[in-house]
């Protein structure tokens, strides 16, 4: 899964941008603790690992 792709999905899920970082944007949801951190790496692929991380956080 791409950066981009990810990104839209958790906008679909409910998280929002909060801020943007140096590399990376935060986002934040209105029913969930804590932030989400995605990279601007737009096309680039999403480590495998770090793609199963951020899938449980979103809640997909």
């Amino acid at each position: 899964m791409k950066w981009n792709e990810l990104r839209r999905i958790a906008e679909s899920y409910g998280w929002y941008l909060l801020r943007t970082g140096g590399n990376h944007d935060i986002y934040a949801h209105p029913q969930k603790e804590g932030i989400l951190k995605i990279e601007r790496h737009g096309s680039k692929e999403v480590k495998s690992g770090l793609y199963h991380k951020l899938k449980r956080q979103i809640g997909f």
